[in-house]
């Protein structure tokens, strides 16, 4: 469960277009204003774990590993992380990189992306499990 089946292992190169697609799409998406902040303090970003839900949904439904989820739900978080640093117009850049890779940061992101992953993996693992369970159900011949 944690790496995933045998069936559901995608190539590498899916994995890490996806995930690099998924920090690119919420970085630009806050820094556009088409994601945004509610004001005050943020904990949990909602639009990033929108799209780290629905990365770990599918990781969940392909049967990919919940490790899988993980990591794109993180790389969903990390692209919100870096888009508020570079708000911080005022500061030098290098304190700049400096609050993105600072460890506290990325550990609390790293911790609530573990409950956010878990739920999105095991809602796409029973969606499989549901339509496998409909699409192989009890088949029933009439002879007429």
């Amino acid at each position: 469960m944690l790496l995933g089946s045998k069936r559901g292992k995608p190539r590498q190169t899916l994995l890490i277009g996806l995930g690099l697609g998924i920090f690119v799409l919420t970085f630009v998406a806050y820094e556009l204003d088409i994601f945004y902040h509610s004001g005050g303090v943020v904990f949990i970003p909602f639009h990033a774990t929108l799209v780290g839900v629905i990365a770990a949904f599918w990781t969940g439904y392909s049967r990919i590993g919940l490790l899988s989820g993980w990591v794109l739900t993180y790389l969903s978080f990390l692209g919100w992380r870096t888009e508020w640093a570079t708000d911080i117009s005022p500061r030098p850049f290098i304190e700049r990189v400096a609050y993105i890779i600072q460890p506290d940061g990325l550990v609390v992101l790293a911790i609530v992306g573990v409950g956010v992953a878990v739920i999105g993996f095991t809602v796409g693992s029973l969606a499989r499990k549901t339509i496998d369970m409909l699409r192989s159900g009890p088949r029933t011949t009439t002879d007429n």
